[in-house]
């Protein structure tokens, strides 16, 4: 299994190496796409400034790290969030690279919402398949989007491979911030092992959607070991104090 995990985590770092930073390299076959390009996502400016004002509060004055954006459940506007948080890191908060994983493989929308194709992605190169394929845009081409891919085999695996062996660590020596779209907590457990990799935790729940059963069963998974933030859409109002300490 370690040599499995050093194969692997090697295997990404060189990959990460021709495509970011392509010039000091001379490997071959690894370069993104040339006519790809990330934009703005087609999010209101207004959700993009709440989002980003809530990342402040959650961060404070650091200047890198992972976050790992979550829900309880699928609909609460989870993927919105990541693509708002990551956009908003790139305008606002990164001298250096922003990227944005999808890991919701089940339930990909990040290459969707950015106007990528869907594959290759994470998925492919994690079940060898494919060369690893990010996509650079954003603000002085600061952002970079990592779509979820196509997965031929089971997407558990490739969940407990990225947290067993250590492959955020790994985006973490190219990029200045990592933002974590995961899939739901609720009756998806083994998210627990990717949420755990990240410094900070955003909890996303949609007004009249998300109850307030499901927010407390949340907390509970996430404990109190990590900072942790909630953000409401769907709804402009402010979340109650008794609502924010849940969380």
């Amino acid at each position: 299994m370690i040599g499995e995990t050093t194969a692997t985590a090697a295997r990404l770092r060189e990959a990460l190496g021709a495509v970011v930073e392509p010039q000091a390299t001379e490997l071959q076959g690894y370069r993104r796409r040339p006519r790809e390009a990330v934009n703005q996502p087609p999010l209101h400016p207004d959700f993009i400034t709440r989002c980003r004002i809530a990342l402040g509060r959650l961060v404070a004055v650091e200047d890198e790290g992972v976050i790992a954006v979550c829900s309880a459940r699928r609909g609460d506007g989870r993927s919105s969030v990541a693509a708002a948080v990551a956009y908003g890191l790139s305008q606002s908060r990164s001298d250096g690279r922003v990227l944005l994983l999808d890991l919701d493989f089940g339930h990909a929308t990040q290459a969707e919402a950015f106007s990528l194709s869907p594959t290759p992605g994470i998925a492919d190169f994690l079940e060898g398949r494919e060369r690893l394929r990010l996509v650079a845009g954003g603000p002085n081409r600061q952002l970079w989007v990592a779509p979820a891919g196509t997965h031929l085999g089971d997407r558990l695996r490739l969940q407990h491979q990225l947290a067993g062996e250590s492959l955020i660590e790994v985006f973490r020596e190219k990029f200045q911030w990592v933002v974590l779209d995961l899939p739901p907590l609720i009756g998806h457990p083994e998210t627990m092992t990717l949420v755990r990799s990240a410094d900070w935790h955003l909890v996303v729940g949609k007004h009249r959607n998300t109850t307030f059963a499901e927010l407390r069963e949340v907390a509970g998974m996430l404990g109190d070991e990590k900072p942790a933030g909630f953000l409401l859409t769907g709804d402009s109002t402010r979340v109650p104090n008794w609502l924010r300490r849940l969380i």
